[in-house]
């Protein structure tokens, strides 16, 4: 069985980096090697599930994942089921200004013997990588400046150039 834990600190309130982890809309913008929702669940409750896509190197893989806990805004669990078998655990700790996000996967790599020789050759390689580039987007996505709203009508009013 294959364990991997990674932290990082975020500048953003644990509201918002909480709620960028439940809102499977934006995975795209930030999850590794995700490639796109089977069918959009209306909201993440405990029990529920959805179906994505995940593309590594040119193979496409389909997963399941599903709610086992949704504690807002501290703690969200879910077990995955596919080309691996894990349970994904993603918590929110606030600190002074700062949040600080940590994820701990553990997985099993299915196939008896032959699993344990992937994981042990490939597999804890991989999802050490995918779960620090995805915490690494997190925090790029939620500390990426926020754009200026528009005034009337989409238009920015500009100055007078002397």
């Amino acid at each position: 069985m294959g364990h991997v834990q990674r932290s990082v600190v975020v500048n953003a309130p644990p509201e918002e980096v909480f709620g960028l982890q439940v809102d499977t809309d934006r995975y795209g913008e930030w999850v590794d090697h995700f490639a796109g929702l089977d069918g959009e669940p209306a909201a993440l409750a405990e029990g529920g599930s959805f179906r994505w896509r995940m593309k590594l190197w040119k193979l496409a893989f389909r997963l399941r994942s599903t709610v086992v806990a949704l504690d807002p805004p501290h703690r969200y669990q879910e077990e995955i089921r596919g080309l691996v078998r894990g349970t994904l655990t993603k918590t929110v700790a606030p600190q002074k200004r700062r949040t600080q996000l940590s994820w701990t996967l553990n997985y099993r790599v299915p196939g008896g013997p032959f699993g344990v020789a992937v994981d042990w050759l490939i597999a804890h390689r991989l999802a050490d990588r995918a779960v620090l580039h995805s915490l690494q987007g997190a925090k790029r996505v939620l500390e990426a400046p926020k754009k200026p709203a528009t005034q009337r009508g989409g238009y920015r009013r500009q100055t007078a150039v002397r």
